[in-house]
């Protein structure tokens, strides 16, 4: 390779020249609205030195571009970037693959926060594991978000690190186990798509992609919210569709309400490709070797005051089926369906018998765990317990022993149907289906309250898999013990949102490993697990299953490269007491 691209740090290979990347036509050194802009660079200490990087504020459509390697063998492959903070640009993401990669892989940082950085704020450049692989023949592609909510994307230097044979080995032998794929990455379905970036086959994989060659065994995705589907669905009201089998979502003026109309605009345009990402994602899963889980949201919510336009509940079965509604026990309706009623139950579970139909998955997943009150006091509630104990329900609180023998009824007939459901289904597929139910309550006492008698479904065989709560909580020891004991995996819950700033990404990899310490816990399962900041949190997550490096590195998670930078483009970047560089020129004159 052409000397003035490549420096040499040990035996890394440092490319720190974007300028070699091709085509040519896709970059200049001024602003553009549709083409990258290159930056010369100078750094404090280390390598690289000095180089020219290739850069875009969110709103630039720039183009893919490709950067020759020029190397053999296994490497592995860092991607260098910076995330400025001065431009008010919010967080950046990086697109990158091996010109032989299926799709992009995403490189995520929030915004820096302002005064925690080293140097006296010193503007800097941070560093990102990319992948392992054999690099022969390869180019680097480099892409950015688009859409909507776009991303900035600031890329400074490559950094290749040859591997051995013997390391080489060691690799290829730790990605065939499967015994340390104990964890779940869970996808909501529907809020990658308010970006407005998901347009295409290859996009949609890229959610998944982080996950080849990980700890990760199982990919759960939601297919539906109450009776709203991501899918095209007979049953149920899908979110692609607007009028009579569908709703519309009207453009708001917020980022929930701008989300959501985005989002069923993006399932529309999918839909019209003959791209459906829960067919795109199933197929991709399974090409990795990972199973492929569709999630069922049960809480059914009927037209919400203030009944906005926007949004997900137009409660059209609770609207038109108003008897169906929860109660309070003085008789006041709740916007959202009960499944003390028959009707409610087959609703869903016609939902779930058709996804598990028409798309190849492995199993169900139930979440009890949004919104978990889905029997109160309605009138099979009151009949039911007249019956039995001749007396009036609604004096009484939901947890009260001979009420709970009432409500927890209908939810245990439920579950039982879905395990009949699946199992017919497995039968005409040639394969089982695996059921799972993630639960809402730590205690004996809070599951009670939301009407969930998990140890029977425990018990009576029909779970595979016991979620436990995803607020961070842990499971209680009493479902780990029933799920034990019955050959039912008992897998902890940890929320992965709001990761923002690094106290709050340190505290998520503390809650991980309390979570994954108590014996018989089988696994873990990563709520929202798309939202990981890739490049600090990942890295360490990935590895959860290698129970003793990964606690390792929680504890002391691996220092990445960061580096100072002393210019770019000619402007000073140096600091002392946050009197001069980029960042506290453009707040004194803001």
């Amino acid at each position: 390779m052409n000397k003035s691209v490549v420096a040499k740090s040990g035996s890394d290979i440092i490319i720190s020249d974007m300028s070699h990347c091709k085509p040519k036509s896709a970059f200049s050194k001024r602003e553009s609205r549709n083409r990258w802009q290159l930056l010369a660079y100078r750094t404090y200490e280390g390598e690289p030195q000095s180089g020219m990087l290739l850069g875009a504020p969110s709103l630039v459509a720039a183009p893919e571009v490709t950067l020759p390697l020029n190397v053999t063998g296994w490497h592995s492959v860092s991607i260098g970037f910076w995330i400025p903070k001065h431009d008010y640009d919010g967080a950046t993401t990086i697109k990158v693959k091996l010109d032989n990669d299926p799709c992009f892989t995403r490189i995520s940082e929030p915004e820096p926060v302002f005064g925690t950085q080293p140097k006296d704020g010193a503007s800097l450049l941070k560093e990102a594991h990319f992948k392992t692989a054999d690099l022969t023949g390869c180019h680097l592609v480099f892409g950015k978000i688009g859409g909507t909510f776009a991303q900035k994307a600031y890329i400074a230097y490559v950094r290749l690190t040859p591997l051995d044979e013997s390391a080489v080995r060691a690799l290829q032998a730790d990605q065939t186990r499967t015994d340390t794929r104990i964890v779940q990455a869970t996808i909501d379905g529907i809020s990658y798509l308010w970006s407005h970036e998901y347009r295409s086959r290859e996009q949609i994989l890229e959610l998944v992609e982080p996950y080849r060659n990980t700890d990760v065994g199982k990919v759960t995705w939601a297919f539906c919210y109450g009776e709203a589907t991501n899918y095209p669905s007979k049953v149920g009201l899908y979110m692609g569709r607007s009028g009579k089998n569908g709703r519309k979502i009207s453009l708001g003026n917020n980022p929930y309400q701008m989300g959501m109309a985005t989002a069923q605009a993006s399932l529309a345009r999918l839909e019209a490709k003959g791209i459906i990402p829960q067919a795109v994602v199933a197929e991709h899963v399974h090409e990795m070797g990972l199973k492929f889980e569709a999630m069922f949201r049960l809480g059914i919510a009927g037209k919400l005051p203030p009944r906005p336009l926007t949004g997900l509940f137009d409660g059209g079965f609770v609207r038109t089926h108003p008897q169906f509604r929860l109660c309070m026990a003085d008789g006041t309706p709740v916007e959202k369906a009960s499944y003390a009623f028959p009707e409610v139950r087959a609703l869903m579970l016609g939902i779930i018998r058709e996804a598990a139909e028409i798309f190849d998955i492995d199993g169900a997943s139930l979440a009890f765990c949004r919104g978990p009150v889905l029997v109160a006091w309605e009138k099979p509630v009151l009949d039911d317990f007249r019956k039995e104990f001749k007396a009036d329900a609604r004096k009484l609180p939901l947890d009260d022993p001979r009420l709970l023998q009432i409500r927890y009824r209908y939810l245990n007939e439920f579950v039982r149907d879905v395990r009949r459901a699946l199992d017919e289904v497995g039968v005409a597929k040639g394969k089982r289906l695996e059921l799972s139910a993630w639960y809402e309550g730590h205690t004996p006492a809070a599951r009670a309250c939301a009407g969930f008698d998990v140890e029977t479904w425990i018990r009576e065989g029909l779970l595979d898999s016991v979620v436990g709560s995803v607020g961070n909580t842990g499971m209680d020891p009493l479902i780990i013990a029933a799920a034990n004991a019955q050959g039912c995996r008992a897998i902890t819950g940890l929320v992965c949102s709001g990761g923002t700033t690094h106290e709050s990404r340190k505290g998520l990899l503390t809650n991980a490993t309390k979570l994954l310490y108590p014996a018989g816990i089988d696994g873990i399962a990563l709520w929202d697990s798309d939202t990981l900041p890739a490049g600090e949190l990942w890295p360490v997550l990935r590895r959860m299953g290698h129970r003793k490096e990964f606690f390792a590195m929680a504890k002391t998670p691996p220092e990445r490269p960061i580096i100072g930078l002393k210019d770019v483009d000619g402007s000073n970047m140096e600091a002392e007491n946050g009197r001069f560089g980029l960042f506290a020129a453009a707040y004194s004159c803001g």
